[in-house]
């Protein structure tokens, strides 16, 4: 049975990803210092299962900058030297790696009929036992990372995002990384 830690509870996949059975909140944020996430995954041992759909960002002003990128940074670096890296960790990236920003499927304007996923839909990606890279919706097939035409607070959250999927690719042996593009 799992037993699964969502980070990022409170956001709106964090909520439909509690929906499901045996999940807990975590209730850390990036900015706390390592003893926080430590403790917690200490005092949790059945945890073996970590969801981590959080971000960092400010919700007015410039949303990213080199503090937010830091701030996560050195949070999921907190994050990787807790038995976090043993567990399954499923970890939410996004289609801004790629270069695609707003509702849309593709880099360039394009006539796809473009179906944006439930966000019942986007966590039904978290279930199941796939190791690696993948996006989601799964029918999209952009591979290219390219993010030089994005304006620079995007350039930031793609870089976040990026460094963070190096770093659980290094130290987590059982992971699943989802590019995510949008959800209704």
């Amino acid at each position: 049975m799992k037993n699964i830690a969502v980070i990022g509870a409170d956001g709106k996949l964090g909520t439909e990803l509690m929906r499901q059975p045996n999940t807990v909140s975590v209730p850390w944020m990036f900015e706390n210092d390592f003893n926080v996430i430590n403790d917690w995954f200490e005092q949790n041992p059945i945890v073996d299962t970590v969801w981590h759909v959080a971000r960092c960002c400010r919700k007015v002003g410039n949303r990213r900058d080199h503090q937010t990128y830091l701030d996560e940074q050195n949070g999921m670096i907190n994050l990787m030297n807790t038995r976090a890296r043993k567990c399954r960790f499923v970890y939410a990236s996004s289609k801004i790696v790629y270069g695609i920003d707003g509702f849309r499927c593709c880099k360039k304007k394009c006539d796809h009929d473009y179906k944006i996923e439930t966000v019942d839909q986007v966590a039904q990606y978290f279930t199941d036992s796939l190791v690696g890279t993948f996006n989601c919706p799964g029918w999209q097939t952009t591979d290219k990372v390219d993010i030089i035409d994005l304006d620079p607070q995007r350039v930031i959250y793609a870089c976040t995002k990026l460094s963070n999927e190096a770093m659980i690719r290094k130290n987590c042996p059982n992971y699943k990384i989802l590019r995510i593009w949008d959800i209704k």
